[in-house]
């Protein structure tokens, strides 16, 4: 009985989740096999945006993943991302134009990432819970000094710590730590932990690939 109820639920939720897809046409791609849980993410996609999802998505089956795509832009997520939401929402908001491209095996988990221009991640990233990426200042400085928008480049397997934040026109290496609650305002090379606000390397590191 215990497995008939699983098959059921699962037939069900496959049935909720392609009406979801069926909703958005064009807008929405989605690489099967790919989790239904999606289906429970509060999405927001306007005309001429676009969400990318590749196969072997992953997300919890509760609420908690805020997407909004404005005209233009577009999200990628890569093969088995998993936008995970048992520590906090993850807030993705891509405006007008932009872009957010997410690479192959990443682990979102309660993070925010906000782009006006573009956000790239590489492979195997790990963005923590409370971390924020953001490529624009969001208003101006003063009078005389206009918002600065400039994109964000995020190597392969970097792991961004609890409540670090990413600024503006940062490029940060392959194989890089975050330490929690750092704030990077400049580039950082590959193979370091960073630390400290600003952000700086505090010792190298060794590659994380192939790490468990």
């Amino acid at each position: 009985m215990h497995r008939l109820a699983l098959r059921t639920l699962y037939a069900v939720d496959q049935a909720r989740f392609a009406l979801f897809r069926a909703r958005w046409r064009q807008q929405l791609h989605v690489e099967d096999p790919a989790s239904p849980n999606l289906r429970l993410a509060q999405l927001r996609i306007e005309p001429g945006g676009r969400v990318e999802i590749g196969a072997l998505f992953a997300t919890e089956r509760k609420p908690g993943n805020l997407i909004w795509v404005q005209a233009g832009g577009t999200l990628h997520l890569g093969r088995e991302t998993w936008l995970r939401t048992e520590h906090g929402e993850n807030r993705l908001t891509v405006f007008p134009g932009a872009r957010i491209e997410v690479g192959p095996r990443a682990l979102i988990n309660g993070a925010m990432l906000h782009a006006k221009r573009e956000i790239r991640i590489g492979s195997d990233a790990r963005i923590a819970f409370g971390a924020r990426i953001l490529d624009s200042d969001l208003h101006p400085l003063d009078c005389e000094t206009p918002e600065r928008t400039e994109p964000v480049r995020i190597g392969d397997r970097v792991w961004i710590g609890t409540d670090a934040l990413v600024l503006a026109g940062v490029s940060i290496g392959d194989d890089v730590v975050v330490a929690a609650g750092a704030v990077v305002t400049r580039d950082l090379p590959s193979r370091v932990v960073a630390v400290g606000a600003p952000a700086r390397p505090l010792r190298e590191i060794a590659s994380r690939n192939g790490c468990a």
